[in-house]
C-alpha cells in the first residue's frame, strides 16, 4: 500500500515537472520567438506591400530595412525582405504569384481572299499583369471566302491562359462585273463582293459612267476600313434592230442591202449584207435575207422581198417653178431645178426658153426636158412671166437680189458679205457729183441701171444691198462743211462700224472704220468730211 501510494507521488512529481518544463518552454517561445511572418503571398499586379502583412502582432511597429521599392510587383518572384521591429532585425519572404488569366476584348475582322492574318489583329484591350502571348488555337484559311469562327489563346508568363473567339470575313472582290452597253447601270456593291454585315459603299461615282458603248472603268469601293478595286466591263453581246422593208430595182441594177434597212439601233457600227447575194438578172420577186452585224461581231437576220423590174420609168424633176422677173432681168431657169432618175440617179435636161421674150411683158411657157438612159423620157412646163420694170420697192430689191447672188459665196459671214457690197458699190458706180437727194430706192435704181450718182447714191446702194444681205445699217450725214456728206453704220454683231463706199480724191479704204479714224480722216481731209452728231448714233467699238 505505501509502495503503491509512492509510485502515484511520483507520477504525479514527474507530471508536474512536465507541465512546469512546458510552461517554462512556452514562455520563452513567446519571449524569444520572431516577431514576423516567415512569408506573405499577394498575387502579380498588386499596387503595394505594407509592412503590417509581416508582423505578428499588428499593434507593433515595425518597418522595412530592404528597399521595397525596387520590386517589380508584376513579376512573380519570391524576395528576402528585412524588417525591424523594436531593436532587432527579422528576415521574411514576399511571395508574388500569378493565377488569373488574361483578360482581352476580341475583334472581329474582315480580310481580302488569300490575305495573311495575325493573332493579335482578333484581340485588344488585353489587360494582364505579366506579358502575354497571343496565338491561334487553330489558323483560319484565307483562301475560302465567308465567315470563319476564330479561336484565339492567350498565355501570360505563368501560363493562366484565356480563350476568346471572334468571326472573321475572307472578302472575295470580283476582278470584274459586266453590265450590258446601253443598258440602265443597276449595280450595287454586292454585285462585286459578299460582304456580309460590313459596311459597304462606292468610292467611285458609277452614275458617272458611260456605259453607252463598250468601255473599261476601274471603280474604287470601300468595305469596312479596306478600299478594293474593281473593273467594270462594258460589254455589246445584243445584236442590231433594224426596219426592213421589201425594195424594187430595175433589171440589171445591182441591189445594196442598206437600201433595204433603215432605223438601225445598236451601241457599235453596223455593217448590212446578203445573207447569199440575190439575181439582180431576172425579172421577179425573190426572197432575201439581210445580216445586220455590228463592231462585235452581233448579228441579227431580216427576211424581205427583192422584185426585178424593167425600166419604164421617167426621170423626175424636182425645183421647176413658175418665175417671176422685171424686164430686163436674167431668168435663173435651172436654179434648184435636179432632174433624177430612179436607175440612172441625177441626169441632165433642157430646158426649152424660146418663147420667153425677156424684154417684153407678158407670161411664156418654158419647157422641161430629160431623157435617161432606158429612153424613158420627163416633160415638165413652167411659166415665166416678165413684168414691166418700174423703180418700185419690190422691183429694186428684185434687182439688189440679182447683184448679191453674183457676189455672195456659201458660208460667208456677215462681216465677209460686207465686204463684198463695199467692194462692189466701189467698183460698179461713177462718181459724178449729183443724185436726187431723200429717195434711197430711185438712187439705189440709178446706181444699178446708170451706174452714176454722188455720195448719196452710193449710200442708198449701200442700203439697199446691206438690208437685203441681212446687215442692219443706218445713215449718217455730215454736220458742217460746204458740202452734204452721206455715208452708212453697219452692224454685223459685233458692233456698229462706220462704212463709206464713196471714193475719195485720196485712195484710203474706209470699211469698218472706227469713230476713232474718222476722226483721224478729217484731219487729214479736211472740210468737217466725217464730223457728225454724235449724241444721234451708237459708239463704235475702241480698237
Amino acid at each position: 500500500m505505501r509502495k503503491k501510494q509512492q509510485y502515484i507521488i511520483n507520477i504525479m512529481a514527474v507530471i508536474i515537472c512536465i507541465v512546469a518544463l512546458s510552461s517554462i518552454s512556452f514562455l520563452a517561445y513567446m519571449i524569444f520567438r520572431p516577431k514576423v511572418v516567415s512569408a506573405v503571398t499577394i498575387q502579380a499586379g498588386s499596387r503595394m506591400i505594407r509592412v503590417e502583412d509581416f508582423l505578428r502582432n499588428k499593434n507593433t511597429e515595425g518597418r522595412f530595412i530592404t528597399d521595397v521599392n525596387l520590386i517589380d510587383l508584376n513579376q512573380p518572384a519570391t524576395h528576402e525582405l528585412e524588417i525591424q521591429v523594436g531593436n532587432k532585425v527579422y528576415t521574411s519572404q514576399l511571395i508574388i504569384l500569378d493565377t488569373e488569366p488574361p483578360k482581352g476584348t476580341p475583334i472581329d475582322v474582315l480580310v481580302l481572299k488569300g490575305e495573311d492574318i495575325e493573332p493579335e489583329m482578333f484581340v485588344k484591350d488585353i489587360q494582364d499583369s505579366t506579358e502575354v502571348t497571343v496565338k491561334f488555337v487553330r489558323k483560319p484559311n484565307t483562301k475560302r471566302k465567308g465567315k470563319h469562327n476564330v479561336e484565339i489563346e492567350m498565355t501570360d508568363t505563368s501560363e493562366n491562359k484565356t480563350i476568346l473567339e471572334a468571326q472573321l470575313t475572307v472578302l472575295e472582290v470580283k476582278n470584274s462585273v459586266e453590265v450590258e452597253a446601253g443598258e440602265p447601270l443597276n449595280l450595287t456593291i454586292k454585285d462585286f463582293a459578299d460582304h456580309g454585315d460590313w459596311p459597304a459603299s462606292f468610292v467611285t461615282n458609277i452614275n458617272l459612267l458611260d456605259v453607252s458603248k463598250p468601255i473599261e472603268h476601274t471603280v474604287e469601293l470601300k468595305i469596312g476600313n479596306k478600299i478594293v478595286s474593281s473593273v467594270v466591263k462594258v460589254i455589246d453581246t445584243t445584236p442590231p434592230v433594224a426596219t426592213v422593208t421589201d425594195q424594187e430595182i430595175y433589171l440589171d441594177q445591182i441591189p445594196e442591202a442598206e437600201s433595204f434597212v433603215s432605223n438601225i439601233i445598236d451601241v457599235s457600227e453596223v455593217t448590212c449584207y446578203f445573207l447569199r447575194s440575190p439575181n439582180y438578172k431576172k425579172i421577179g420577186t425573190s426572197d432575201v435575207t439581210i445580216v445586220l452585224e455590228d463592231s462585235y461581231g452581233n448579228k441579227s437576220q431580216y427576211d424581205a422581198k427583192l422584185t426585178v423590174k424593167h425600166d419604164n420609168d421617167p426621170p423626175v424633176f424636182s425645183g421647176v417653178r413658175d418665175i417671176i422677173i422685171y424686164q430686163g432681168q436674167t431668168i435663173p431657169y435651172r436654179k434648184n431645178v435636179i432632174a433624177e432618175d430612179a436607175k440612172d440617179g441625177p441626169v441632165k435636161f433642157d430646158v426649152d426658153s424660146s418663147a420667153v421674150r425677156p424684154n417684153k411683158p407678158g407670161t411664156y411657157e418654158v419647157v422641161y426636158s430629160a431623157v435617161d438612159k432606158a429612153g424613158n423620157k420627163a416633160i415638165k412646163k413652167a411659166t415665166v412671166t416678165v413684168k414691166k420694170f418700174e423703180p418700185t420697192k419690190e422691183a429694186v430689191y428684185a434687182m439688189a437680189d440679182d447683184i448679191l447672188e453674183r457676189i455672195i459665196k456659201p458660208k460667208m459671214s456677215k462681216r465677209e458679205i460686207a465686204y463684198e457690197i463695199y467692194k462692189y458699190v466701189l467698183n460698179n458706180v461713177a462718181y459724178t457729183g449729183s443724185s436726187e437727194k431723200g429717195d434711197v430706192i430711185k438712187e439705189a435704181y440709178r446706181a444699178m441701171k446708170y451706174r452714176a450718182g454722188d455720195c448719196f447714191t452710193y449710200y442708198s446702194l449701200s442700203e439697199v444691198l446691206l438690208t437685203r444681205a441681212g446687215i442692219d445699217n443706218m445713215m449718217v450725214t455730215r454736220v458742217g462743211g460746204k458740202t452734204e456728206h452721206y455715208w452708212n453704220l453697219i452692224n454685223c454683231g459685233d458692233g456698229w462700224y462706220h462704212f463709206d463706199a464713196t471714193p475719195h480724191a485720196v485712195p484710203v479704204e474706209t470699211f469698218m472704220m472706227t469713230d476713232e479714224r474718222t476722226e483721224e480722216l478729217t484731219k487729214r481731209f479736211g472740210r468737217n468730211y466725217y464730223v457728225f452728231d454724235r449724241s444721234k448714233y451708237p459708239a463704235t467699238p475702241k480698237e
